[in-house]
């Protein structure tokens, strides 16, 4: 999933189950039906916590359409905790990003098979230069916002990282 916004972590801790939750909800609000105006919480994630699963995502002060989902179950193991987390888009823009996508790359292969006919023009590479653009802005988007929750889970939760 390299080359996708999405990503499967998972730590490894020798917390209890109930401390975990405890810092969870130490740094988790509940999660708000509509806000028009940016949040003045002294907590840095919004959304659900459960006894063994947990369903937030990052506050932050700006707006960004590629803020990761976080996803995570929490799995007694032989020799401690395990905390499988997933971090997604949201489902919204996984089915924009998938219908531009889609147009962008009908008019890219549209644009190309005309472009056998004539001679080559560079004004046929748009298209193509678009789908680049917005890929990049989404993956720049993801990453940056997943890489600040990776980092932060890992100091939260006290553990190492033993598969991404």
């Amino acid at each position: 999933m390299r080359f996708l916004p999405a990503e499967n972590i998972t730590y490894k801790t020798r917390l209890k189950p109930e401390e975990i939750n405890k810092r969870l909800s130490d740094i988790v609000e509940s999660k708000k039906a509509f806000s028009i105006f940016s949040s003045s919480s002294t907590k840095s994630y919004e959304g659900q916590i459960n006894d063994q699963m947990f369903d937030i995502k990052r506050i932050i002060g700006y707006r960004n359409s590629f803020l990761p989902r976080i996803k995570g179950t929490i799995l007694r193991d032989y020799d401690g905790i395990t905390i499988k987390v997933k971090m997604r888009l949201h489902i919204f823009v996984i089915v924009f990003l998938c219908f531009w996508f889609g147009s962008a790359g009908f008019g890219f292969i549209v644009v190309l098979t005309q472009s056998f006919n004539l001679e080559f023009d560079v004004r046929t590479l748009i298209p193509f230069g678009m789908l680049l653009f917005v890929y990049g802005i989404t993956m720049g988007g993801f990453k940056f916002e997943s890489y600040k929750s990776k980092k932060e889970l890992q100091k939260i939760f006290e553990a190492e990282i033993i598969e991404k």
